[in-house]
């Protein structure tokens, strides 16, 4: 017989949680939402109304105390994500946590240390690694021969901060190495299989809505003379968003998250009404993302075969967000042009 829907909290009821919600509530066969929590009451309120959920709460307790909470979804700023994940652990719940898993690598150990021990689910929300490129990219892995290096440039623009805490981050924190550089870097350490002996990278602030980095060129080298570089970027009206793989039988190439290319040759296309403008931050339907994420998560807590990204990856990419960030405060650019000016 087919197991009950997962009984799900989202917690935090911000941007990306619309994301979740959708998924939930497009998959009722396989996951349903119980309770939401947000720290302001009349939100949690408005947003369980609107969604359907039985409870609506202000703290992370609440929603654990609920026998009825299988799982819950962390979609909380990013200093959250260890001690929030540590409490649902330790409350017998399963853990799906927004990308970055953590702050730090210790406190991601500590998770992984938390998920091992209770005999729950930790899996990170890494959101683009449950699309169609990706898969078939990793399903025909052999066919491309011998990886040698990988191209990363993914450029967006942001006016601003996109939540208040982002404003607030310290320099040594970081931004956009914090923020956008998890997916840019967990798609290279997918690809690549292990982990860099060698991390470099520059990193610089053009706007002064935030006090961290909103640029960055990042060189890590691989053993087996494999090299992988990534541009990552929030100054960009003219969304990019660009992977190439440099393969000893050819050049594999994903435009925009929908197309690949096996030698210009087009080999997987995005289905109808995916892609609106690739040129603009809102031109890509992502939902599809979050449902088959959504469906990977509840099959690692039903045991059964998945591709969710679980604590082990979650745990490496944090060990190398630490390299990056710290070689991204050595090379810092105020060592090159002085400390930025505020505009007034």
């Amino acid at each position: 017989m087919p197991a009950d829907p997962l009984r799900i909290a989202v917690i935090g009821c911000g941007r990306i949680a619309e994301a979740h919600f959708d998924a939930i509530a497009a998959l009722p066969s396989l996951a349903t939402l119980v309770a939401v929590v947000d720290p302001d009451p009349a939100r949690a309120a408005t947003v369980a109304a609107e969604r359907g959920a039985a409870h609506a709460f202000t703290t992370l307790a609440e929603a654990l105390a609920l026998d009825m909470v299988d799982a819950v979804i962390l979609c909380t700023p990013n200093a959250c994500h260890a001690p929030q994940t540590l409490q649902a652990l330790a409350a017998g719940k399963h853990v799906l946590v927004e990308k970055p898993m953590a702050e730090n690598a210790a406190d991601a150990q500590a998770m992984a240390d938390a998920a091992d021990a209770s005999g729950r689910v930790l899996a990170v929300g890494h959101t683009f690694r449950h699309g169609a490129v990706v898969r078939h990219l990793l399903d025909h892995r052999a066919e491309f021969g011998l990886l040698h290096a990988v191209e990363v440039s993914q450029c967006v623009f942001w006016d601003g901060p996109q939540a208040p805490w982002w404003a607030t981050r310290a320099p040594e924190d970081g931004l956009i190495l914090s923020l956008f550089a998890p997916h840019a870097l967990d798609f290279v350490q997918l690809v690549m299989a292990d982990d860099p002996v060698r991390v470099h990278v520059e990193a610089a602030r053009h706007q002064d809505g935030w006090r961290g980095e909103d640029e960055a060129m990042i060189l890590l080298a691989y053993p087996g003379r494999r090299m992988a570089t990534l541009h990552l970027s929030y100054n960009q009206r003219h969304v990019v968003d660009r992977k190439t793989l440099f393969f000893d039988r050819g050049v594999l190439r994903i435009e925009d998250g929908e197309w690949l290319y096996w030698n210009d040759v087009p080999i997987v296309q995005p289905v109808t009404g995916t892609i609106d403008n690739p040129r603009s931050m809102s031109g890509r339907d992502l939902s599809g993302y979050f449902r088959t994420q959504l469906g990977e998560f509840v099959a690692a807590v039903r045991g059964r075969p998945h591709r969710s990204s679980l604590h082990g990856d979650g745990h490496r990419l944090i060990a190398l967000l630490d390299r990056v960030r710290a070689s991204a405060r050595a090379n810092a650019a105020d060592m090159v042009d002085g400390p930025f000016e505020e505009s007034l």
